[in-house]
């Protein structure tokens, strides 16, 4: 039973990893079984392609009850839930080349094996920095790779993922013909999902006026639905309002998952990591140039910057509103030693914030003044003393909970508080 690895043959600017999945289905007489896996790894690392997304899938002779998953054309695509073992019956390498751009930062990689890699492979794919160099040991399988063997970080995690966590997205693809260019996909079918479909998220961002599902590069892709439920993916994508599309598919996948995330201390978290940390507030949030808010945190003697940049919107708003002592848990990924790019936060606790002002001198109805450190309070007009000042507490802006960047800068790996914590 071939089980199919692939990742790296996007660019920033063209083509789909998942794409491969339409052409590797039209050409080859084995039959899917179970769902095409989307995978997403760590957001964090540098080397990525646009969206970090890597591809695997199991053919075979398919047996037992079928489910329809997608179409390309006309032809449905069914989903076998047992299997006869087949071998490869393509050169899938030979389409990975054809449809890869020719770009010296696309490194194409292949890898088939006869079963599922070792999960903790995956685990470290979507946590930690893996050296691409090093990748080669961990490979159970045969693997190609074009141009260099940085995507076999991502074929090798696809084919090792095993799936705990997951939800389902249905992608709908152009016909080649049609690559390139604007493409048209209905916000209102877009807005619809988002308010009509409890099961589904990402769809519509109102706020920002963002439709989610339709790419906003040149891509094969025209629009993607995410959900929980395959079967609703189906009927929603069926429902959307765009130009004409040749073919459609459901992928399970680990989007929306927060599979990234890992509780840490402070001092555990290092560069590219993605990180649950718990400490307080102990800056007032800044705004700087660009739009940029950040705040430290501590705990146990230690500390990191937390910043929320421009894109994540009015998710920064909140944040602001934060104080000194307050309590958090932060979610995010860093990038830069010693900072934190936010996803998501918990507010734990609330500090009290008490200000001490003057006090209303009682002979003269005016504030008075500070003497000095330790000296108390006089009035300017009538020398009247007062050894307090009056107390005034805060009234919070913010309240224990959670909060998160909205849909327009949220990443795929991101769970929405919609679908409910996980950690």
């Amino acid at each position: 039973m071939p089980i199919i690895g692939i990742d790296d043959t996007d660019s920033k600017t063209e083509m789909c990893t998942t794409y491969l999945t339409i052409e590797i289905l039209k050409n080859s007489n084995l039959d899917l079984v179970g769902y095409p896996n989307l995978v997403r790894l760590n957001p964090n690392i540098p080397l990525k392609t646009r969206g970090n997304a890597a591809i695997s899938m199991t053919l075979g002779r398919g047996e037992g009850d079928r489910t329809v998953i997608g179409k390309i054309g006309d032809e449905p695509i069914f989903s076998y839930e047992w299997y006869t073992e087949e071998k490869m019956d393509i050169d899938v390498m030979s389409l990975i080349e054809r449809f890869s751009p020719k770009d010296e930062d696309t490194n194409p990689a292949l890898v088939i094996g006869s079963e599922r890699n070792d999960e903790n492979f995956y685990w470290d794919a979507v946590r930690e920095y893996v050296d691409y160099e090093n990748v080669i040991g961990r490979i159970k399988g045969e693997f190609m790779t074009v141009n260099g063997q940085i995507g076999l970080v991502g074929a090798n995690a696809a084919i090792s993922w095993p799936g705990i966590n997951n939800t389902f997205e249905l992608i709908a693809y152009l016909g080649k013909e049609s690559w390139g260019g604007d493409h048209f996909v209905d916000d209102a079918s877009s807005m619809r999902i988002e308010q009509s479909y409890p099961d589904t998220f990402d769809s519509f961002d109102f706020n920002n006026d963002y439709n989610a599902i339709r790419p906003t590069t040149k891509t094969p892709v025209l629009f993607g639905i995410r959900g929980i439920n395959p079967a609703g993916l189906i009927k929603y994508g069926s429902d959307v309002k765009s130009e004409p599309y040749h073919s459609y598919i459901v992928y399970r996948t680990n989007q929306g998952t927060d599979d990234h995330l890992v509780e840490r201390s402070i001092g555990e978290s290092k560069l590219y990591n993605s990180s649950i940390i718990r400490g307080f507030v102990s800056s007032e949030p800044l705004w700087a140039r660009g739009g940029i808010l950040s705040f430290d945190i501590t705990n146990k003697g230690e500390n990191i910057r937390v910043v929320a940049m421009e894109p994540t919107k009015e998710f920064r708003n909140t944040l602001s509103k934060l104080r000194k002592g307050d309590e958090v848990r932060v979610y995010g990924g860093i990038t830069k030693a010693g900072i934190i790019n936010v996803e998501k936060i918990q507010l734990i606790s609330v500090s009290s914030v008490i200000e001490i002002r003057p006090p209303i001198c009682p002979n003269c109805g005016t504030r008075m003044e500070s003497v000095g450190k330790n000296g108390g309070f006089r009035c300017r007009k009538c020398g009247a003393r007062s050894k307090t000042g009056e107390v005034k507490k805060e009234e919070r802006e913010i309240s224990p909970g959670f909060y998160e960047a909205p849909i327009i800068a949220r990443r795929h790996l991101a769970r929405p508080l919609k679908l409910g914590i996980v950690k």
